[in-house]
């Protein structure tokens, strides 16, 4: 929900959630000497709620942007701030962008008490900055350049996932600091004759855990009849795995780090996505279709051995947006 005057705009996003399940927890070795998953029990049923509240301001060639966010779930609270700054070149073809955030975490896993790998509470916090060029070379073409530093402390491990060595459980333990590079780049190309728009992005990520990863979005957004449009879309993703992560540890790390999170691990995933939209008034409605596909061999990645945690997914969801 929004609203607008010429100068000043300000968005409410709130969004609810209830869900629960298993998810990945340890890996061990069964009898033919295969790394197999361990799943959880079904979770304990888990609320989250989302708020933010974003204000934009435009005078002549500048533009300022703050952001406030709230979120709340059973075991989790979050509150994080955000602010940027645009500027706009004399020709109005050019747009210079700084962007800065910080966000405070506080965690308190449930069931602590039964779970000596478990800890009772926990805080991380993460502060991130990006500086972004954009240029229109002409009326139907822009691109856009990016360079983001993102830093991350205190509790970075999952405090749900263990780790089996030497015969016994251990915590998820990792590095209580994380610093990251990455760069993007972005084309917009809109053709005439087709009445649609190429939609082309590509991000390059590097952090001190070891991992590097390349991110290709690729979109077709075709105009349609009476304010209808159709995005075909794919998207292409893959990383090398963190230093310290393993499938399984046959012996405990000297430096103490040790996780199986299929997240740490080398993959790389595919995602094919379909989305109808329809414009009425001030109302958007979409339905969006997607299909998820990992592997340890995809893209760049090339894993000796695949995590056994990689899933596939395919989902289904509809949007619906109010502008006043």
């Amino acid at each position: 929900m929004c609203g607008t005057s010429d100068d000043l705009s300000a968005t409410v996003n709130y969004q609810t959630e209830t869900m629960s399940g298993a998810s990945p927890w340890y890996t061990i070795k069964d009898a033919d000497e295969r790394v197999v998953q361990v799943m959880s029990g079904a979770s304990i049923e888990d609320k989250r709620t989302d708020l933010s509240v974003n204000i934009n301001a435009r005078q002549s060639d500048k533009q300022f942007g703050f952001t406030v966010a709230r979120s709340d779930e059973d075991d989790y609270e979050s509150l994080s701030f955000a602010g940027s700054y645009s500027q706009d070149s004399t020709d109005k073809l050019s747009t210079w962008t700084l962007a800065a955030d910080f966000s405070n975490d506080d965690l308190t896993p449930v069931d602590s008490g039964l779970f000596s790998t478990r800890p009772a509470s926990g805080s991380k916090h993460s502060a991130s900055m990006l500086a972004s060029y954009s240029r229109i070379l002409n009326k139907t073409t822009m691109v856009q350049f990016g360079f983001g530093y993102i830093d991350k402390s205190g509790f970075l491990s999952d405090p749900y996932k263990v780790v089996f060595v030497e015969g016994q459980l251990i915590g998820d333990n990792r590095p209580d600091g994380r610093t990251a590079k990455t760069f993007f780049s972005r084309l917009r190309f809109f053709s005439e004759a087709a009445n649609g728009a190429l939609h082309l992005d590509y991000r390059y990520y590097t952090d001190n855990w070891e991992i590097d990863s390349h991110t290709i979005d690729l979109a077709w957004y075709q105009n349609i009849a009476d304010d209808w449009q159709l995005i075909p879309s794919v998207r292409l993703y893959s990383q090398t795995s963190s230093f310290f992560y393993e499938n399984f540890y046959e012996s405990v790390r000297v430096d103490g780090f040790h996780s199986t999170d299929y997240r740490l691990s080398e993959y790389g995933a595919v995602t094919y996505g379909l989305k109808l939209e329809k414009q009425l008034n001030d109302w958007t409605f979409n339905i969006l279709a997607e299909k998820y596909h990992s592997s340890g061999n995809l893209g760049f990645a090339d894993a000796d051995v695949e995590n056994p945690a990689l899933l596939d997914f395919t989902l289904l969801s509809f949007g619906l947006n109010y502008k006043f």
